[in-house]
């Protein structure tokens, strides 16, 4: 007699048991979709006293069922939703039960409902969350945020080192989360402007994450790994931030008048035969070079010589090149002046980087760094120290349909000045300092799914002081090549109608032609008491609702930080004096608004 005829039929019975659960494990989706209904299909054919238990049945444990994943974006320009899609793609080409949604669309209350919360959160402005997801930043910190006890967690981070509260949204969610009881899949990753390649990394661990320690927790098939989906570029054709197009620049004429508190210019460029599209609403991202006196003052702040050879991501430049093309200089950061403390200690800096860091920021750039803490650094050192310049974006100014060739911008050039003295933006001086007509630029299309034309003819309202009239200009040249019948109203506000009214002679235009059917100015220093958008909205609260009402989509472009505030407590304002509602109902109001794509912003 064999060993294996020396078994007790119960251990051969657990052991048939055993390999049949383990080929089960083994099957993908549809093979297991394929045996239920196979077997489904035997059990109707069974005589009926085949289904009474039988003695010697084998018992095959059941999987467990495993909550759905939940992959979350809270996205201003579109960039952490185009992350969040890619991991969403992958779950489900790796045959994870997923779903995805916007921090506006999801309920606070099903969170709970998920075996793992997958979060991509850009952060705005200085550490504020993107307008979608204001109110659910506010509800998960909040007494009616449910137990997460049993769920795991994800955070990834997109943001800007440049500014203080570097992804500061990805570390308050991160936060709210564990604090609600969940658990860490990964470690939060925090990504600067150059994002792709860690975000590319993320989704990949996330997924083998979720197949480890949540499907498989719960007893499920472990399905195996497919390649992750790297987050897709986001300019409309293949020319992106590291692969720009080199236009040139066709024209660049200052629009402000003598006088005028600031510096505004109209840049026309030539896309012609680049085969760039773009849409009323996207961005072009220009590929700045530092000015070579700002690049020489720091050469001699440090002592180096301009020739001496550095390593930049595995090249072998000289210094002034990467300078001049590479260094983040007109811009502060944070993680650079720390790393540069631990090189070089000084008292003035600490106390600035401690105390007041927002403030010195504003004023200042890399340069005055170097003359408050006089350090010793090499070439290599200071290569090491400096983040990587990163392409400034500007809202585009024209519509395609109407300048097929060309892309037009609107900008102000910056300047402020300093104990140490004057300073200016790195892409606004670029552009209209150290460019001429027939200069050639680099350039790129960003596009912004957030920012756009209604596809009917409903009604637009556009709120746009200052450089916010840029894109209100292509929305409104697209409605009039497209001969689009809805209704315009555009809200514009500047310093002074004399020197300040920008596109005054097209706008005037736009208005006799009926393609705008209102226009409102504000210019704030005409009169004794200060003028704003804000106000006008108000001024014609009645007429605003009524538009409202019947379906007009409002748009805002321009300054974060006083403007768009104040613009959104006039709508509340209006809600709630027009509308009859208390305050919870206009809140509400514009919430659905937002969720309907009739309330966007691009603000900066």
């Amino acid at each position: 007699m064999t060993a294996k005829e020396q078994q007790p039929s119960w251990l051969a019975s657990k052991l048939i048991g055993d390999e049949l659960v383990n080929k089960i494990k083994s099957l993908n989706p549809q093979e297991l979709s394929w045996l239920s209904g196979y077997c489904a299909g035997l059990l109707e054919n069974q005589a009926p006293q085949a289904l009474q238990p039988q003695s010697a049945s084998v018992s095959v444990p059941v999987p467990e069922p495993v909550n759905p994943v939940l992959v979350l974006y809270a996205s201003q320009t579109g960039n952490a939703q185009t992350v969040a899609e890619g991991l969403f793609k992958a779950l489900q080409q790796s045959g994870i039960d997923v779903v995805i949604k916007s921090t506006l669309d999801i309920k606070l209350k099903d969170l709970k409902n998920y075996s793992a919360i997958l979060l991509t959160a850009s952060t705005h402005g200085e550490g504020e969350p993107p307008d979608d997801a204001i109110e659910f930043h506010e509800a998960v910190f909040s007494k009616k945020r449910p137990k997460l006890d049993g769920v795991r967690h994800a955070v990834l981070g997109l943001g800007d080192s440049s500014y203080e509260f570097f992804c500061q949204t990805a570390k308050d969610f991160d936060k709210a989360l564990s604090e609600g009881g969940a658990s860490a899949l990964i470690e939060p990753v925090l990504c600067d402007v150059d994002y792709e390649e860690q975000a590319e990394q993320w989704v990949s661990q996330v997924v083998s994450s979720i197949q480890q320690h949540v499907v498989a927790s719960h007893d499920s098939a472990v399905i195996s790994s497919s390649n992750s989906l790297a987050p897709q570029a986001s300019s409309a054709t293949s020319y992106d931030k590291n692969t720009p197009y080199v236009a040139s620049v066709e024209t660049i004429q200052r629009i402000t008048g003598t006088g005028s508190p600031k510096e505004t210019y109209h840049v026309e460029i030539d896309i012609t035969d680049s085969g760039i599209s773009y849409e009323p609403g996207d961005s072009l991202g220009i590929v700045a070079h530092n000015k070579e006196s700002l690049v020489q003052e720091v050469l001699a702040a440090l002592s180096l010589e301009a020739n001496e050879k550095v390593v930049f991501k595995d090249q072998t430049i000289s210094l002034q090149t990467f300078l001049i093309e590479k260094a983040e200089l007109t811009l502060v950061n944070k993680g650079s002046l720390q790393s540069l403390l631990r090189l070089s200690p000084s008292d003035e800096l600490q106390t600035i980087v401690d105390n007041s860091f927002s403030e010195f920021i504003e004023q200042h750039q890399f340069i005055d760094v170097l003359k408050i803490a006089k350090p010793k650094l090499t070439a290599q050192q200071l290569v090491d120290i400096l983040k990587p310049i990163k392409p400034r974006l500007y809202s585009i100014s024209s519509s395609q349909e109407e300048s097929p060739d060309e892309v037009h911008l609107t900008l102000n050039h910056v300047s402020v000045s300093n104990q140490f003295g004057q300073r200016y933006g790195l892409a606004s001086h670029y552009l209209t300092q150290n460019l001429e007509e027939g200069d050639e630029i680099s350039i790129f299309i960003e596009t912004n799914q957030k920012f756009k034309l209604p596809e009917s003819d409903a009604p637009v309202i556009m709120v746009g002081p200052g450089t916010g009239v840029a894109p209100f200009r292509a929305f409104l040249q697209h409605r009039d090549a497209m001969e689009n019948s809805g209704d315009n109203w555009l809200f514009f506000g500047n310093p002074h109608f004399n020197t300040d009214f920008l596109y005054q002679v097209e706008i005037q235009n736009f208005l006799k032609a009926g393609v705008l059917t209102n226009v409102d100015l504000a210019f704030s220093r005409d009169g004794e008491e200060k003028v704003y958008v804000q106000h006008k909205l108000l001024e014609q609260a009645a007429e605003v609702w009524q538009w409202l009402e019947q379906g007009a989509y409002f748009y805002v472009c321009g300054d974060m930080h006083r403007m768009a505030k104040d613009v959104e407590e006039a709508l509340l304002r209006i809600a709630q004096e027009q509308g009859g509602l208390d305050e919870d109902g206009a809140k509400q109001y514009l919430k659905q608004l937002k969720l309907d794509n009739r309330y966007q912003r691009d603000i900066y």
